[in-house]
């Protein structure tokens, strides 16, 4: 059996066809999306190597802020122990302490702090004297407080307390 010419041409054409298709869909495309992959992974990694860059000329700046950070974060620290000391010695509960609000003024900060504190009001009242006086110089913004017990008279409440820190 024999193919005519033009079946011949057109059996060739769809060969070529076939094998354009074949090669498109296994080599080029997937040669192309391996490329995609291979770009957006160098554009990612650009993307970190730019902001470590960025990060290592502010890197001096960065551990400023962070030594000062750890400075004052260890001044609090070192007041609020000193605090629950003070007041263990009175024999005041404290508990629920919250360091407050830091407020920069033009030389010094002035650093906010609410305790709850439970005892008797002698004690409370010797335990705040105590904390006005060096070295914790705290000041007494506000209280409150409410009788919890009657026999012995037991009060409880919360008060904010300012220290200065220049």
């Amino acid at each position: 059996m024999m193919i005519s010419r033009r079946e011949n041409y057109i059996f060739i054409a769809a060969m070529a066809l076939i094998v354009t298709a074949l090669l498109y869909n296994f080599i080029i495309e997937a040669g192309f999306k391996k490329w995609q992959v291979l770009n957006s992974e160098i554009a990612a990694r650009r993307a970190i190597m730019n902001k470590g860059i960025r990060l290592m000329k502010r890197r001096d700046f960065i551990v400023q802020e962070y030594n000062e950070h750890a400075k004052v974060t260890k001044n609090i620290s070192r007041i609020l122990n000193d605090i629950e000391r003070q007041a263990d010695v009175f024999g005041v509960k404290t508990s629920n302490i919250k360091p407050g609000l830091e407020i920069e003024k033009d030389f010094y900060r002035e650093h906010s702090m609410e305790i709850q504190i439970e005892g008797d009001m002698a004690d409370i009242i010797k335990f705040i004297s105590q904390i006005a006086k060096p070295p914790t110089q705290a000041i007494l913004k506000e209280f409150d407080f409410s009788l919890v017990s009657q026999n012995p008279p037991v009060f409880k409440g919360t008060i904010v307390l300012s220290k200065i820190i220049i």
